[in-house]
């Protein structure tokens, strides 16, 4: 078993490695590659999770919610995501990949949010526009047409959010993750 750090620094890395590998990929009309090898480092992260019933549960509900979330303000006209002519579903793959990312931090990187959930709005407060705002600065989306609107939603919308995944973190008790090394 690793380190609790160790977890949390390797848990980090595949995210954000995943992160530029998805919203790169949209951008540089790679989106299925650059989702494929996200999808393969979420693998790695399953392979290697210390409760896989539990982060494959907090990995499908928070898919769920955060392409439900999207695909509104998609809809709404807030976000614009590129999408890949092969993939025929209304939102690219790259997002759905991105968001099961994102619930691989909760019992690790992020594990130090657990309970506090006026840190967590302030995090989401900031956190998710900036996110976006990236996204959209490297060419994988765009806002609506007024741009301020958008931040301000997703400010809104983020600040609300990573309670609520907080608390669905904490109601499927689930215990702060470790990585476990393979052994031969």
């Amino acid at each position: 078993m690793l380190s609790a750090n160790l977890s949390k620094i390797l848990n980090l890395a595949l995210y954000q490695i995943g992160w530029f590998c998805c919203v790169l990929g949209a951008a540089g009309n790679y989106s299925l590659a650059g989702a494929g090898i996200a999808l393969l480092l979420i693998a790695i992260h399953l392979l290697l999770a210390d409760n896989r019933e539990a982060e494959l549960t907090l990995v499908l509900l928070t898919t769920l919610y955060g392409v439900l979330l999207d695909s509104l303000q998609q809809a709404a006209g807030l976000l614009l995501f590129k999408s890949d002519p092969r993939w025929p579903f209304w939102m690219p793959l790259w997002v759905f990949i991105i968001w099961a990312q994102f619930a691989t931090l909760f019992r690790y990187a992020l594990n130090w949010l657990g309970g506090q959930y006026l840190l967590g709005a302030l995090f989401g407060f900031f956190g998710g526009p900036l996110a976006y705002w990236s996204g959209v600065r490297l060419g994988a989306a765009e806002f609506g047409r007024i741009p301020l609107l958008s931040l301000g939603i997703l400010a809104v919308v983020w600040s609300l959010s990573v309670p609520l995944l907080l608390r669905l973190r904490q109601m499927g008790s689930f215990k702060e993750g470790r990585y476990r090394i393979p052994r031969r």
